[in-house]
């Protein structure tokens, strides 16, 4: 399993949408950073090189 990070609402949904799309399954709990600010933490079950490549496309999504 592996984590993807989103900071703001926006990076949520652009993350799920992202998951949708590839057809993973996902789960999504919320916590605060050290900061105090809210972050939403997205689990993914899948293989390392899957994960790479949803990694790759996340990052270009958020920049």
């Amino acid at each position: 399993m592996k984590e993807f990070r989103a900071k703001n609402p926006k990076q949520l949904d652009l993350c799920l949408k992202l998951l949708y799309a590839e057809h993973m399954g996902f789960s999504v709990s919320v916590s605060e950073n050290i900061k105090k600010k809210i972050e939403y933490v997205i689990i993914v079950d899948a293989d390392e090189q899957k994960i790479c490549e949803l990694q790759e496309k996340y990052r270009i999504l958020i920049s």
